[in-house]
């Protein structure tokens, strides 16, 4: 059964935009093939316009995705602005980009607006030619985040973006209305690394050591451990 359909924008000889050496399509290709397994695992019937860097044209694109009843085009946004935005069709009622919204805030990430956007020249047509050339299949184009934003550091972190395509499978087992109990990637909380240099079974030992840190200056201090 033809269920979804994961395009991965740009691709190839188009980079899409580019930030301090990163290309746009790199990481759409990640999101895409991470939410195309995860589907996958969870008994969804989904699939790729593209699983490499290959170049795609808009026609060749779209002759793949309209096989599908749902899809969803992953990209990453550029501009300065911050966070998640989803866009749909004029046509589409926008409940699943609701489902979309409400699992990136429940887990944290920033989310910027849902919409959708007119063709300038025909008001029943949509601007974007994945929502206006895919023929039935209702196409959701995320956006997930700024390149050039005040979270260009965070997107760095491959865990960091991977909490946000698991937001995006949780939303699509939502709207499958699926019961699967899939965790939440814990992705926005700080952690911090402790460096140990030694443990003395003597206080006398371990305030020597203190005052070696110190004197190299390292702050350190005695944390005592009874077992």
């Amino acid at each position: 059964m033809r269920q979804w359909i994961q395009d991965a924008g740009h691709g190839g000889i188009d980079p899409g935009a580019v930030v301090h050496g990163q290309q746009e399509k790199e990481w759409n290709l990640e999101a895409s093939i991470y939410v195309n397994e995860r589907l996958k695992e969870l008994g969804y019937h989904s699939t790729l316009t593209r699983g490499s860097d290959k170049s795609l044209s808009n026609q060749q694109r779209t002759t793949i995705t309209k096989r599908y009843p749902k899809g969803i085009s992953h990209h990453f946004n550029a501009g300065g602005g911050k966070g998640a935005e989803f866009i749909h069709s004029i046509h589409s009622d926008g409940k699943f980009e609701k489902l979309l919204e409400e699992e990136f805030k429940k887990a944290g990430y920033p989310f910027r607006r849902t919409f959708s956007k007119r063709y300038a020249e025909h008001s029943n047509k949509d601007y974007y030619f994945m929502h206006r050339e895919t023929g039935a299949c209702r196409v959701t184009i995320v956006e997930y985040d700024f390149l050039d934003g005040p979270n260009r550091n965070k997107l760095k972190s491959e865990s960091y973006r991977k909490g946000m395509y698991e937001c995006v499978v949780r939303a699509v087992v939502r709207e499958e209305k699926g019961s699967f109990n899939i965790p939440y990637v814990e992705e926005n909380v700080d952690t911090f690394y402790r460096v140990i240099t030694g443990s003395f079974r003597e206080q006398k030992h371990a305030q020597k050591r203190i005052d070696q840190l110190k004197k190299v200056g390292f702050d350190s201090f005695i944390d005592v451990l009874k077992k």
